[in-house]
């Protein structure tokens, strides 16, 4: 005797997805203060990759003051990106980023 099934099948949407990708980054600038406090680390930020690759929204999510968070939010403002792709359209999508400060021996 045959198996019986009981219920119902629904198309499944299969979504092609790929993530935005970095185009143009700039190093970002040491402030005169965290120079002489010899300040080091990292800025975190958030941000939203517009449709056409441009940052908005950006904001500080974790700091090292002296500047510094200024500084890597006048540096994230000029990262241009590919943005993300759902199903061959561009989508807007956030995202985070590390913006690290080293001071360069010697």
């Amino acid at each position: 005797m045959p198996a019986r099934y009981r219920g119902r099948t629904a198309a499944q949407e299969i979504s092609h997805r790929t993530g935005p990708k970095i185009i143009r980054k700039v190093d970002p600038e040491y402030t005169r203060e965290a120079l002489d406090a010899k300040v080091q680390g990292a800025v975190v930020l958030s941000f939203v990759i517009a449709v056409d690759g441009i940052l908005s929204e950006i904001k500080v999510v974790r700091g090292l003051g002296s500047g510094l968070d200024e500084k890597a939010v006048e540096c994230l403002q000029q990262w241009r990106f590919t943005p993300g792709m759902r199903n061959g359209d561009p989508v807007p999508e956030k995202a985070t980023v590390e913006i690290i400060f080293r001071i360069a021996p010697g």
